[in-house]
This record gives structure tokens, sequence and C-alpha cells, in this order.
């Protein structure tokens, strides 16, 4: 059975749980059972929180109706929007990934579900408090077994670290950043508690929003129930703390960023990759899972976003949508001995147009590969690894007036991807810009570009003039180069949204 509903607060609320369908008729998932029943009555053992479980974690994955988070969404948000390392391939992509590269938006009517990351975020924090809320409730028959209480607590503290990971991706997209002005402007709607049918909640400050992602992150791991074992598919203590440092960074709360990322890497037991495995180590078959910290695990049609998924989109057997910029390229392949350079795949010869553009320059980012060859089922979707967590900490370092630890962490990096010894740096001669130039380097592809860009008000810069055009189409001028002042740096709140939400405030200009 499905209801057909007008907003994502009606799936929030527990007379919702039936199903849901979006007001434009898109579907919004596949209600398992254990997903379809009434709140009240679903989650009553330790069974029916492990199912409920699988569907959070599915919800942050997507599938094929479902594919504006992690399996696809957020990954072409968080690099194309940007553009300057990884730009929609307009020579031979289909047109997916195209809409915030152009930026052609201009009011908030533009804006539909599923382009804009927004329903499954909702969906998996919805989840997430059906799972919190049963535990919390004292009312799951079995809550006096040890075995399964301690599953119980275990999975409830995995569901505030997806609630935190997915309202703070959230006020990333809709809000400006925190370190703009301190998190006083409007974030999103902050939900934490299965919500009575029809209720709307109004948006709260991006600084109220974090306040909530530190809490549930630093009660997770308070709880001291997360697993301390890598589990790929699954989050643990080390993800959930790794996932804290990202948080810290944002804020621009340097020390308890490095502190926390000091932690894991001291203590989690995961290793950097050398140089000789950095290539393999994505491996749909074999991956070496001793970087990810946290990582989703799609192994089947069933949990994959089919045509849609990330990995079908940029992968140039597939539908060939993103290509590195010549900027990036040139960046790149200046160092002749950087490993990361063999990430990137020429163009099949058999492209012609693109052969004619790119030549045998390697464009082609092989990071998320199809299972078996097929690119519709990528096993591996990054959402933290530790190279993430060196390069916050020698940033960190280096914005607390600790060099020396900054050319530390970031040696540690380099030197497990290149051979060429000036590459390294000292005390002397670390700066800032080489270390935010490594994670443009470490992290194409993965969803991080622009929200670096946003935090640290840089101006992104597709190009300025025909000379240093690259490989870009021609773009408006507001596309060609903009900051995180221009309205269009945030995204708006999808149109069908406000329309059911009266309480939702737009974001300004585009109501205008």
């Amino acid at each position: 059975m499905k209801t057909i509903i007008k907003s994502i607060y009606n799936f929030l609320g527990f007379l919702a749980l039936t199903a849901v369908v979006s007001s434009c008729g898109n579907e919004w998932l596949d209600v398992e059972p254990s997903d379809g029943t009434d709140a009240e009555s679903a989650l009553k053992t330790v069974s029916d929180l492990e199912a409920a479980r699988t569907g959070m974690y599915k919800a942050l994955k997507g599938d094929k109706d479902f594919s504006d988070y992690y399996g696809c969404q957020f990954f072409v948000y968080g690099d194309i929007h940007a553009g300057d390392d990884y730009q929609y391939n307009h020579i031979g992509g289909s047109n997916r990934g195209s809409f915030y590269y152009n930026m052609q938006y201009a009011t908030a009517s533009d804006f539909g579900i599923g382009l804009t990351p927004w329903q499954s975020p909702y969906v998996t924090i919805g989840r997430a408090n059906r799972i919190i809320a049963a535990v919390e409730n004292g009312t799951l028959t079995d809550k006096d077994d040890e075995e399964a209480k301690a599953e119980e607590l275990q999975f409830c503290a995995e569901a505030r670290v997806l609630r935190a990971l997915a309202h703070f991706d959230l006020v990333r997209v809709y809000g400006k950043p925190y370190t703009a002005d301190n998190g006083a402007s409007l974030g999103v709607p902050l939900v934490t508690e299965v919500l009575p049918f029809g209720v709307k909640p109004k948006r709260s400050t991006v600084k109220e929003v974090y306040e909530q992602v530190i809490k549930d992150l630093n009660d997770a791991i308070g709880s001291n129930v997360l697993s301390q074992k890598q589990s790929p598919g699954y989050v643990n203590i080390w993800g959930a703390k790794a996932i804290l440092s990202r948080v810290y960074l944002h804020m621009g709360d340097y020390s308890n960023a490095l502190k926390t990322a000091e932690d894991v890497m001291t203590n989690s037991g995961a290793s950097l990759w050398k140089r000789g495995q950095y290539v393999d180590a994505w491996s749909a078959e074999k991956p070496n899972e001793s970087e990810f910290l946290f990582r989703l695990n799609v192994t089947s049609s069933d949990d994959a976003n089919d045509l849609n998924s990330i990995g079908n989109l940029q992968q140039q057997a597939g539908y060939r949508e993103f290509v590195a910029t010549k900027k990036f390229v040139d960046m790149l392949s200046s160092d002749a001995g950087d490993v990361r350079n063999d990430i990137f795949e020429t163009t099949d010869t058999a492209k012609k147009k693109e052969v004619a553009v790119f030549g045998k320059n390697k464009v082609f980012l092989n990071k998320l590969r199809g299972l078996n060859g097929n690119n519709r089922i990528v096993p591996i979707i990054p959402i933290i690894r530790l190279s993430e967590i060196y390069l916050t900490a020698a940033e960190c370092a280096f914005r607390t007036n600790d060099k020396g630890k900054a050319a530390k962490y970031l040696n540690a990096l380099v030197e497990n991807r290149t051979t060429t010894k000036d590459a390294l740096v000292n005390a002397s001669n670390v700066t800032l810009d080489r270390i935010l130039i490594e994670r443009r380097k470490e992290l194409i592809g993965e969803g991080q570009r622009y929200f670096d860009a946003l935090r640290n008000n840089e101006t992104i810069v597709r190009y300025t003039n025909e000379t240093d055009k690259g490989w870009h189409k021609a773009l408006a001028k507001d596309a060609q180069s903009f900051n995180r002042d221009y309205y269009k740096a945030i995204s708006a709140i999808p149109q069908s949204e406000c329309n059911a939400n009266k309480e939702i405030q737009q974001n300004p200009e585009y109501g205008k």
C-alpha cells in the first residue's frame, strides 16, 4: 500500500510509515515489510530493529528510485558544483550531471526532488528516529535479554551517527557555511524525534543544526557501544570520530578537529595505503579496507542506483558524465611520480570527439568501479577515509600554529603517493595552500571539493577567459567564477517542499 503525501515531513510522522510518494509522483522508497507498518507496533524486538537498521542504511545508499544521496547526487553536488577540478563532460555525457555545473537555475521552481540532496537524507533521519525512539522508550519486548540489549544499544548509537551525518550534509547544502557567520543564518529543519503526522517544522539556524550534530556524535561515541571493528557498510566508533573531526573542521573549530583526528590516526588501527597499493585499493572485487573508516557497501541491484548510480555516471564505460578539468590534470601530472595519475584513464580511442579534445590526457576517474564490470553496482561508496583525516590534521595543526605537526601529517600522506622528494615539506616551508592542494588531489570524486571551497571562502574559478577555458563548455558569466556570497552557491530548498510546508523560509533571492 502506498500513501500520497505532500512533503517529506509527513514521512517523518509516525502515521505515514506505510509508504511515501512525493507530490510529483516519484516513488521515495520501496517499502520493506519492517518499514511498512505503524511505528507504534513495528519495532518490538531486536529483529525488528535490525530490519529497521537495514532500511536506514539503505536510505543512505539509495536505489534506482531514490538516488539523491550517497548513491549518486551528493557526490555530484560536492564535486561538479565546484567544477574547477572535476567537470561535467559536455562532449560525451548524457546530461545527467549538468545541473549544478551549468548553474542555469534562477528560482526555487527549478529545483525538483531528486535533483538535489533532500528526500533521502530526511528519510535516513526518519528511520534513525524510529530506532532511537524504540530503544529509548523502553518498549522493546526483549530489552531484558543481555545479548539483544547490546545489539539494540549499538543500533541506536549507529542511528545517532547517521542522523548526525544526514543533518550535517543537509545543512551544508542549504545553509551558509558555518565559517561565514558563525552559524547565524538559516540552516535546515532539525528533526530529532518521530513527529506526529502533519507537523511541519521550521528551519533551525546553522548553529543549532551543528550543535545537534555534535551532540548526536558525542552521545553515540560516549555510549561505548559502537563497534570497534570495521564492518564494510556499517559505521563503527572510528567512523563516528572521523565524521566528528570533519564537522569540527567545517565549523572552524580547529583545535577539536585536530584532537579528534589524532585520536583516529593513533588508535583506530587504520593505515594509509602505500603508493603501490593505491590504484588496486579501489578494486570492486577485492578492496583494500585499511583506509576506509566508513564506507557503504552496494553488492546487488536491490540496493544499487541502477543507471543513475554514481559509478555509472563516473565511469567512461558508463554514462561518461564527468572528467577531470585541464587545470587539475596539469596540476596532478606535473608530478610524474604521483601514483594518483594512474587512478585516471585516457579516453577510449573509439570516442573520436572526446579524443579530439582530451587527447591522450588521463581524464576519467576510476575510483568508484562497478562489480564485475557492472557500473550500476558500485560496492565502494566512500564516506570518509584515513587520508582525509591526515589532511584535516595537517590543516588544523597549521591553523593552530603548529607547523611542525602540519608538515609531519602532510608528509605522511605525500610519501605514500609520490616518489618525488621535492613534494615533501618541513616546518619552514609548509603552507596552507600546499595542504589544501593536496586535499584536492587526494579527494577528487569523493564529494568534498565544493564544501571545502565554501568553508574556506575561496573563489571557485572554472575559467575567466578563453585562454584558460581548458575543456569547459561555454558557461554563463556567473558560472565561470563565483564565491560563497553569490546566492546560487547555496541550493534552493525544493519548491515542492516549500509549497507543502509554509513554515519553510526559502533561501534569499530564489523566491524573487
